[in-house]
């Protein structure tokens, strides 16, 4: 069972295949991510994925549109709605234990489709974007929170693309000494 799918399995939402999907795209990257192994996970036909999507390119890019409008824009939003001094910790704590696997197969999927190309680019920004406005508002000045913001983007990316796995002890720590970065400039305190 896949986690975020629907229990009533005779009507299946768009929503469910997204969830199938982001949970294939963890364990097998895009190459697992084909209809057969999409209608397979949800125990349906391809009729039933047509029906919803026209075709597995068209459900691809809505899986990169429902990815890109609407879980990472939920993920900032719910960032957003946290005080400035706590959002600090929280963003640490989610660049932790985020999805790595399918953010991952994401950044490889990037490489060989020019829409989630495009999608990551606008990902990234807005997440880069969303980054630096936090640490303004912890009293950072724009120029080094931008800076800042930049290197912490780097370090996730660069975990996630360093090791087959990632190794949470050690990203930890990285993050760890990152923060020590970050609050060394706080004016919030």
């Amino acid at each position: 069972m896949v986690p975020g799918v629907t229990q009533v399995t005779d009507r299946l939402t768009r929503h469910d295949y997204f969830a199938a999907a982001m949970a294939i795209l963890a364990e097998d990257g895009t190459a697992g991510l084909t209809t057969t192994r999409l209608c397979e996970r949800l125990d349906v036909t391809r009729g039933s994925l047509y029906h919803h999507f026209g075709s597995g390119p068209a459900f691809h890019e809505a899986l990169i549109d429902h990815w890109e409008h609407e879980l990472v824009p939920a993920l900032i939003a719910a960032i957003d709605s946290v005080e400035p001094r706590a959002r600090i910790d929280l963003l640490q704590r989610l660049a932790l234990h985020t999805d790595h696997d399918a953010e991952k197969a994401i950044r490889a999927w990037a490489h060989t489709n020019p829409a989630a190309a495009a999608a990551l680019a606008r990902v990234d920004a807005a997440r880069e974007h969303a980054l630096a406005r936090a640490f303004v508002d912890v009293g950072i000045e724009p120029a080094a929170a931008a800076t800042l913001a930049r290197i912490g983007c780097s370090l996730l990316i660069g975990a996630q693309q360093l090791d087959d796995e990632i190794d949470h002890d050690r990203l930890g720590a990285v993050l760890a000494e990152y923060r020590t970065w970050i609050d060394a400039r706080r004016n919030d305190t």
